[in-house]
């Protein structure tokens, strides 16, 4: 299990009518950090998600449906991915997302912790 916990949350970076969520490390710009979710990474190792497998944030448990194909390189290289909150569609995925379900955003804060668990 790879573990991390927010440091700060943008100003605009949850949106209710938008079910994603959008993490960086500490490298995000000043110009993303509006829209994102800052995450510190406890350990940097190198980790890969599949279907399968769970995040969770402090204790909401979430199963993901959907590895985008950049997610798992741009999760460990500079903490980025999108988190997507919604069925996957048919067509075009997020290549840099990982769709989760239940298809509800979590309740977070600065502070949550963020636990990436492979299931297999």
């Amino acid at each position: 299990m790879t573990q991390a916990t927010i440091s700060e949350i943008g100003t605009s970076a949850i949106n209710s009518e938008e079910p994603m969520l959008i993490l960086f490390d500490q490298s995000a710009t000043s110009a993303l950090r509006d829209y994102t979710i800052i995450q510190e990474f406890s350990t940097k190792e190198n980790f890969s998600l599949n279907q399968g497998d769970q995040i969770s944030f402090d204790q909401q448990e979430y199963t993901i449906e959907h590895v985008g194909p950049l997610a798992n390189e741009n999760l460990t290289t500079v903490g980025h991915v999108t988190l997507v909150f919604e069925e996957p569609p048919a067509g075009d995925r997020i290549v840099n997302g990982i769709y989760l379900s239940p298809y509800q955003l979590p309740e977070i804060a600065v502070g949550t912790t963020i636990d990436y668990k492979q299931v297999n």
